[in-house]
């Protein structure tokens, strides 16, 4: 007989066996939870159980494991939880703007994530992120996105000693530039390109398929149209019209982020941020 969800570990949605940590993962779900998480178990659109934090929780939102109660699958599930605007409930799941004043900043960013994940689900490209679902629950909105299992660019540069051969490095970008050829040609940018947002997601016959993440559009469109909230840049990443709210944007600001990865994997450098090469 299968276990019920309950019984699932949360960090891998397997059988424990009532062990802890969890012998198939090592995730201890006794260790003290951050409240602005959503607690382990969590049930989201009566359907997802929420389970451990994937990656680190970003300033815009929050992504977790969870399991589809439906279909027996793990899939990511994205919180829009931008927290300059708004926090968590004592009731450790309603989302609420700390202010009338953010409260339109935040219906506002709540608008562009729903719309770019609306654009993002009819996407149908092996290097682009798949979204199931988007609903909205808790004050809030979710998105529900495959679950890949793998390891960010990034890791795996860590772990490679920092660098590729041009050879890889060609290898992983030329299917995510493929990816952001379909995404612009629906009108749509990135915004965020960056080692974090590659994920090599580990196939069953080997090898690994490089997939583009965590779209930054929202966000950037948040902090051009708020003053109260900081226009963030990935350094070295983003180019120079991504540093002032009314620069001029295109498919070229995610090329040049792209060019600024292929550079980052191939000398192990970060390239200087956009500025400090305009001042040169």
């Amino acid at each position: 007989m299968d276990p019920t969800p309950d019984a699932l570990c949360p960090g891998c949605f397997t059988d424990p066996g009532g062990a802890h940590p969890c012998p198939h993962c090592g995730y201890d779900e006794q260790a003290e939870r951050a409240p602005l998480l959503l607690p382990h178990r969590t049930l989201l659109n009566g359907q997802f159980l929420i389970g451990r934090v994937l990656g680190k929780p970003g300033g815009f939102g929050i992504t977790y494991l969870a399991w589809d109660l439906g279909l027996h699958r793990r899939v990511a599930i994205k919180e829009y939880l931008p927290r300059e605007l708004a926090g968590r409930g004592t009731d450790r799941a309603t989302i609420a703007p700390h202010s009338r004043e953010d409260a339109d900043a935040f219906r506002y960013g709540l608008e562009q994530f729903l719309a770019e994940a609306r654009t993002l689900a009819r996407l149908d490209h092996p290097n682009i992120v798949r979204i199931h679902q988007v609903f909205e629950a808790n004050g809030t909105a979710c998105l529900a996105m495959e679950y890949y299992a793998g390891l960010t660019l990034a890791d795996y540069l860590d772990r490679t000693g920092g660098r590729l051969a041009e050879s890889e490095a060609l290898l992983l970008m030329q299917p995510i530039l493929d990816g952001l050829r379909a995404v612009h040609a629906k009108g749509f940018l990135h915004r965020d390109i960056k080692p974090q947002n590659i994920y090599l997601a580990r196939l069953d016959g080997g090898g690994v398929r490089p997939i583009l993440l965590d779209f930054g559009a929202a966000r950037q469109a948040m902090g051009e149209r708020s003053r109260s909230l900081s226009v963030l840049v990935s350094e070295g990443y983003a180019p120079f019209e991504q540093y002032t709210r009314k620069g001029k944007q295109g498919a070229w600001t995610d090329v040049y982020a792209a060019g600024a990865v292929l550079y980052r994997m191939v000398t192990g450098q970060t390239p200087p941020p956009a500025n400090d090469r305009m001042a040169g």
